[in-house]
């Protein structure tokens, strides 16, 4: 009784883990990856500047996978009057609900970030690079540079990402950072 008991637990903790599996992107203004200096953070849907799980809210992030689209609400909402961004179509920013392409505001391809609706290399405005960590452990997120353009000098370099690559998450942060 006991033993089943535990399974029926187990099985229950497994299931509610599912949506709070999400791992967490961090966003640093450098690669020292200081808790206290961190920009801003997304974790289980939810943006918030800072560090701290009780953070500002800046942005709540809803993906509808029936219609393969992902919604980004202003502060800690779910309504449709609150919506500031939707994702649609592999990485593409879009003011508000809109489903026009003039509604693109940016799109997220192969670690770069473009303006617009476009993937033309003179519209890059930032590229994502994979960098070493300084202080290396066991499983740890792989960090990102964010560089101007198509840059790769130590000095365009405006931020650093620790997490693993999700193009809305990317868009989300870097927006919510004063970056896009």
């Amino acid at each position: 009784m006991i033993r089943q008991a535990a399974l029926w637990v187990l099985l229950g903790l497994a299931i509610a883990s599912e949506g709070w599996g999400q791992s967490r992107l961090h966003l640093y203004p450098d690669d020292n990856l200081r808790w206290h200096e961190m920009i801003a953070h997304a974790e289980g849907g939810v943006v918030r500047m800072g560090n701290s799980w009780s953070g500002e809210i800046v942005y709540t992030v809803h993906a509808d996978n029936m219609w393969d689209e992902t919604r980004v609400f202003r502060g800690y909402s779910t309504s449709s009057l609150d919506i500031a961004f939707t994702i649609r179509d592999e990485g593409k920013l879009y003011l508000g609900d809109s489903s026009f392409t003039d509604a693109i505001l940016y799109t997220f391809k192969d670690g770069q970030i473009f303006v617009g609706d476009s993937t033309f290399p003179l519209d890059v405005a930032y590229t994502l690079r994979e960098e070493s960590r300084k202080f290396a452990g066991r499983g740890d997120d792989p960090i990102w540079g964010v560089y101007r353009e198509d840059s790769r000098s130590w000095s365009d370099r405006v931020c650093v990402l620790e997490g693993p690559l999700d193009a809305s998450f990317v868009l989300i942060l870097l927006s919510a950072a004063g970056f896009l």
